[in-house]
């Protein structure tokens, strides 16, 4: 029996190291999100959805402001504005002052796609994984890998993904898709499509949303500047986009005020390259990316190598 039982916990002790190592094996190829749950609590953060994950990039930044800034946004279904983006924001965050913000905003990240667009309870990320992950500085964060992996382990061991990845400092490089005009134009076409048939009708403002985006505004005040900036998108988006919300600069004046700057460079649209008309090509991206950190170094002097 004694012999049995030694066998057991040898056994046991031998899988729960393999399945250990498995798991520490995950980087920025295992999904295009965990990566973000693995770095130290950040002192500087971009915030927003999938438009600022790809779109902007914290190495222009750090060249031109002198400040490491870590990506933190995901994407429209995951972190609209509301409770759950705002604490995991809080955890995030390492509290120390001096730091810089930037947060990407547009109608679709303040509005709900429920019946009811002001009742928590149907929030779109109530049951996603970052309101499944309270640990957001742990690697490997097993935590994250077994509440929202599926038992798919094998995308740890097997790197099938060729079009993406997920940098340490938090940008979602998106590369490999063809980019010659008529790929590029039946994504767009697909895309717009998309958003005024299956977005559109069912997407209203929602006031505790754009309450939340003030919340995290007001939170990160406390801790350094705070900047607002409105990433550009092929002019068919933005036209749905002014259907949704033709008042969108007054619908988030109170956000503006409290800010240290917004920045609305979608009059630039016409001067960058999509993917698929919601998102900036990555070479756009990082054009963009460079003109923003320069607005942002006309606002403020930042010296530091934080």
């Amino acid at each position: 029996m004694k012999k049995f039982i030694f066998q057991i916990i040898l056994f046991g002790s031998i899988f729960s190291s393999v399945i250990l190592l498995i798991l520490s094996m995950a980087d920025g190829d295992t999904d295009p999100f965990y990566s973000r749950f693995t770095s130290p609590k950040q002192k500087n953060m971009i915030l927003g959805t999938s438009r600022a994950a790809q779109g902007l990039q914290p190495a222009q930044f750090q060249k031109i402001l002198n400040r490491r800034i870590f990506n933190y946004s995901f994407t429209v279904v995951h972190s609209p504005f509301g409770k759950v983006y705002y604490e995991s924001i809080k955890r995030k965050h390492n509290q120390e002052k001096g730091g810089l913000f930037i947060i990407a905003v547009d109608p679709w990240s303040i509005s709900s796609w429920c019946s009811s667009p002001n009742d928590l309870s149907q929030f779109r990320e109530n049951n996603l994984f970052l309101n499944k992950t309270n640990v957001v500085d742990l690697n490997p964060n097993i935590f994250y890998l077994l509440n929202n992996l599926s038992g798919e382990y094998s995308k740890i061991l097997f790197k099938t993904n060729s079009n993406w990845k997920l940098h340490d400092d938090g940008w979602l490089e998106v590369s490999n898709l063809p980019m010659d005009s008529i790929s590029v134009v039946n994504r767009i076409s697909n895309r717009v499509k998309s958003y005024r048939l299956d977005y559109l009708p069912k997407t209203n403002l929602s006031s505790i949303r754009l309450k939340y985006l003030i919340k995290i505004i007001t939170y990160l005040k406390e801790y350094g500047n705070v900047y607002l900036v409105r990433i550009p998108i092929h002019n068919r988006m933005l036209e749905i986009e002014k259907e949704l919300m033709p008042d969108f600069d007054s619908i988030i004046k109170e956000g503006i005020d409290l800010s240290d700057g917004y920045f609305d460079l979608t009059p630039q649209n016409d001067s960058f390259e999509y993917t698929d008309g919601n998102h900036l090509y990555k070479d756009s991206g990082e054009k963009v990316s460079v003109i923003l950190a320069n607005l942002i170094k006309e606002k403020i002097p930042l010296h530091d190598s934080n």
